[in-house]
């Protein structure tokens, strides 16, 4: 029997453990500088109509602009050398669906050029926005479309450089702190007939995160710079009828948020929400009612004094988990393809490569708060299972970072089929039977992050 799990029930006793192991919570007011801290956001919308990201049924390219797009980046830390220094750590928040790996790559590089920023100190992450540019499939877009998607994407590379070098130059004593909240707007998308997928719906029972970890940067007199919100809920508030640019409801609670904090800016990155959609959905409306609900919590924990404070100096780490394809064989009697797990690392269906990666990044801010990001759409079991079988109250969990391509699916998941699974990485690695997968990308991916953070952070 499957248990589902609500994170805001699990959260409940994890975070009462959270505040007892944690330094004593300071007010805004009484923090000291402790670290080195600079913030900068950029425009990004489209002006010219372009093809837009996800739902396969919409062709036509965007009919003008509902909501604007934003790039915003956080850097931590005073420069270093590769030799001895660590260097700074930037937070990149892009209103995208998927940036390209090229472009997340061609940012860094420029980046490096000027400034010595370890590669696992940089971290893009995508909004996951549906009603944004479609520059992941920009390679097989041709004709005018196709030119429309390539002059933006210059554009956005441009951009992008250019506020992050913003925020590496902004740079100044100041502090921060962390705090977790909670809204219920996502729900599971996954509706089940006798335990196999059949269709997408709300389903309130389904398993689900609500959890809002919130980080505080805030000046050395103690003015709010950023906010830095975390939720786990797909970007897809506005459907395949829509037609126009807008950033959803993570597009809306960054406007909330800045609208309730003057002088701050906020960036919003999505949790391990592949499989939760926002409920209800449907029109530009409830993305402002999705985004109010993130901004009042937000203010809520403003108010109050439980804010743990945290050092400046992160400990990052990064990773490419290879996951070798399975092999193939023929059954002479059927005439059918067998998948056979391989010991041996497989052998490869392409000529160029033999496996495939998943990218992890982990930051650690001394023993007060551990920030995982994972590559491409993570579903929601991946997070409640590190928050329980490590110390969840000091965990921040983010996929869609640095890499957005393909689903990465649960053993549940696995059993039960349906659409995320057809499109994971499961089933690409195992010509069509993720099942056949040993050990499964669950069980890789769990195991590399705990390598990854800190043992203190462990249950």
């Amino acid at each position: 029997m499957i248990v589902r799990i609500r994170a805001s029930r699990v959260f409940v006793g994890l975070c009462v453990m959270g505040v007892a192991m944690a330094a004593a919570p300071m007010s805004l007011a009484d923090e000291q500088p402790s670290a080195f801290v600079g913030v900068a956001k950029c425009e990004i919308t489209p002006e010219t109509p372009i093809e837009m990201y996800g739902y396969a049924s919409r062709r036509t390219e965007s009919e003008g602009v509902a909501g604007r797009l934003k790039a915003t980046a956080v850097a931590i830390g005073k420069n270093g050398d590769l030799a001895g220094g660590a260097g700074p750590t930037v937070l990149l928040a892009v209103d995208n669906g998927s940036v390209p790996r090229a472009i997340r790559d061609e940012v860094y590089a420029r980046i490096s050029a000027t400034h010595t920023i370890r590669p696992e100190r940089f971290v893009l992450c995508n909004a996951h926005n549906h009603s944004g540019p479609n520059l992941k499939g920009m390679a097989s877009i041709e004709g005018a479309h196709g030119e429309h998607l390539r002059q933006y994407a210059k554009l956005l590379t441009d951009r992008l450089e250019s506020v992050v070098l913003e925020a590496l130059a902004s740079r100044k004593p100041g502090t921060l702190a962390c705090a977790q909240g909670s809204v219920d707007f996502a729900t599971n998308r996954r509706v089940l007939t006798d335990g196999r997928w059949s269709g997408f719906g709300a389903v309130p029972e389904g398993a689900v995160d609500h959890s809002l970890p919130v980080m505080r940067v805030a000046d050395s007199e103690g003015r709010l710079m950023a906010i830095v919100v975390n939720y786990a809920c797909h970007n897809t508030t506005l459907r395949g009828n829509f037609k126009q640019i807008h950033g959803d409801w993570a597009g809306c609670a960054q406007a909330a948020i800045e609208r309730a904090h003057p002088g701050a800016v906020a960036l919003i990155t999505i949790g391990c929400g592949a499989d939760s959609d926002p409920c209800p959905h449907g029109t530009t409306e409830l993305c402002e009612q999705h985004g109010t609900a993130v901004a009042k919590e937000v203010s809520r924990l403003l108010k109050e004094e439980n804010w743990t404070p945290l050092p400046g100096t992160i400990t990052a780490k990064k990773r490419f988990l290879e996951v070798s394809y399975t092999e193939q064989k023929i059954d002479d009697e059927s005439d059918r393809a067998v998948v056979v797990p391989s010991s041996s690392g497989g052998a490869p269906p392409r000529e160029t490569h033999d496996f495939e990666t998943f990218q992890i990044t982990t930051w650690a801010f001394g023993d007060k708060l551990a920030m995982v990001f994972l590559s491409d759409e993570v579903v929601v079991d991946y997070a409640l299972r590190l928050k329980q079988e490590m110390d969840g109250s000091r965990l921040w969990i983010s996929a869609y970072s640095n890499d957005v391509s393909r689903y990465i699916v649960s053993k549940r998941l696995i059993a039960e089929g349906g659409y995320e699974v057809r499109n994971s990485l499961s089933t690409q690695l195992t010509f069509g039977s993720p099942e056949a997968l040993a050990p499964a990308m669950e069980d890789r991916i769990v195991e590399a992050v705990k390598e990854l953070v800190p043992e203190s952070f462990g249950r």
